[in-house]
């Protein structure tokens, strides 16, 4: 065996020892660096005034390192884990359920706040409209004086006018909704029977489409059956909101009425007389 051949044998072997020895620390350094990251969160039993966790008192909660709390806090009696069993034994209160808890309330409180902001709308809205009538002014056909020509008023000419001559604009879920039929007296009339108006409204549309749907009309009379028609108008009033305007074109001159749905479900009676230009 040659001297130059031994010499280069030990230089690669020591270069391969030297590899795997440098390797060895950085692996055991990142074994240690996992472990220093698992934390458990430990309820202290006793004040720690000095070492790692100075000015830390008895009944707080904290998150330390699963080494620490099982090597020293635990076994010297100056924490226990915090588990549910112990929040009880030590009369306290888990302060993550707490806080989800006061999450929670507070998500309530908004929720109520928006839907108090809805019902103070419609009230306002409701208030500044009682006395007051839109007035829609359209031609009239010569030979028919009573009727519209040409044109009529929607829903949507509604809304230009609140918008215009109001100032009351819309958002795009309220929706508009008329009574095609003309009525006597509507100015007469309190907050109480236009929502009554509105409901009898809404009692015979919903009525008359689920019986037009089954193709059964009532022959002798033709009133719907008024339970079915309330079952019916309470289950459509649940997607009231986020309706849209109705198609409804009014072409007969007269005072109609009606019904403005806002944000959160709530219904505005609108009275508005059609009238010869």
């Amino acid at each position: 065996m040659s001297p130059t051949f031994c010499i280069s044998t030990l230089l690669r072997a020591g270069r391969r020892s030297t590899v795997r020895s440098s390797s060895l620390p950085t692996t055991h350094h990142q074994h240690q660096q996992l472990r220093h990251k698992h934390q458990v969160r430990v309820i202290l039993t006793r004040d720690l005034p000095e070492g790692q966790m100075r000015g830390m008192y008895a009944g707080e909660v904290h998150n330390v390192a699963a080494g620490y709390a099982r090597n020293y806090l635990v076994p010297k009696k100056m924490a226990v884990y915090a588990t549910q069993v112990n929040f009880e034994r030590c009369g306290l209160i888990d302060p993550d359920i707490a806080a989800k808890e006061e999450a929670a309330q507070q998500k309530l409180l908004s929720e109520d706040e928006d839907e108090n902001e809805d019902l103070k709308a419609a009230d306002l809205l409701r208030r500044y409209l009682r006395n007051k009538t839109v007035r829609m002014i359209r031609n009239v056909d010569a030979n028919v004086p009573t009727m519209c020509h040409p044109g009529h008023v929607s829903a949507a000419n509604l809304r230009e006018k609140l918008s215009k001559q109001l100032k009351i604009d819309l958002e795009e879920h309220e929706s508009i909704r008329i009574l095609n039929e003309p009525m006597m007296g509507l100015e007469e009339k309190d907050d109480q029977e236009l929502m009554r108006l509105i409901r009898d409204m809404d009692r015979v549309d919903v009525a008359v489409e689920k019986m037009g749907e089954e193709g059964e009309l009532e022959e002798d009379g033709g009133e719907a059956d008024e339970s079915v028609a309330d079952e019916v108008l309470a289950a459509s009033q649940s997607g009231d909101e986020g309706t849209k305007d109705c198609d409804t074109k009014i072409k007969q001159l007269g005072d109609y009425l009606a019904k403005i749905t806002l944000a959160g479900g709530y219904v505005v009676p609108l009275k508005f007389r059609v009238e010869r230009r």
